[in-house]
């Protein structure tokens, strides 16, 4: 009941802050209006900074960050998702938010591209491994702070990494104008 919820209230959320239209995303994207950045990004550095918190106040277990290995599939896969956002102005959350409202068709398209999608990078994934796309520029589980001992990381800071950088980031936003038009 508390995923549902809590599902609910970032729908919620998203449609409130106009990240369920995708005329906003498309002017996000294309520099034009960066109200959504702004609020995407402090939202990033603020939750960077609470994971930071909870760490050094041991109310969160480390043991639930689950890296995933870098390679180049994961590159390849990020650069057709991020294609796939600009043209639709969609993603999967937005996608499940738009669903109630008058972009219910779009939605169900968006959706059933990202599953069709899944489907047949399922079916083709002994392809693709074959070929060593998975292998090729493969970095493993690599961090941008040492979250985890058993990670590489590029910069030899953990938690306070994690913490300085969503102050960053949050500095970011504010000071990132609007642009609104």
């Amino acid at each position: 009941m508390i995923a549902v919820s809590l599902g609910i209230a970032f729908g919620a959320i998203l449609y409130f802050i106009g990240a369920t239209q995708s005329k906003n995303i498309k002017a996000m994207l294309g520099l034009k209006n960066l109200i959504l950045m702004k609020i995407i990004i402090f939202a990033i550095g603020f939750g960077s900074f609470l994971v930071c918190i909870a760490c050094f106040l041991g109310v969160f277990d480390i043991s639930h960050f689950e890296i995933k290995p870098l390679h180049f599939g994961v590159v390849l896969g990020g650069l057709i998702f991020g294609l796939g956002f600009g043209i639709a102005g969609m993603c999967p959350e937005t996608c499940l938010a738009s669903s109630g409202t008058n972009h219910f068709l779009k939605a169900i398209f968006v959706f059933a591209g990202g599953l069709l999608g899944a489907f047949f990078f399922t079916l083709s994934y002994g392809f693709w491994q074959e070929m060593g796309i998975f292998l090729a520029l493969d970095y493993g589980k690599l961090t941008l702070f040492s979250l985890l001992p058993s990670s590489p990381s590029i910069f030899p800071l953990g938690f306070e990494g994690l913490g300085l950088l969503g102050i960053a980031l949050m500095g970011i936003a504010f000071l990132l104008p609007e642009l609104e038009g």
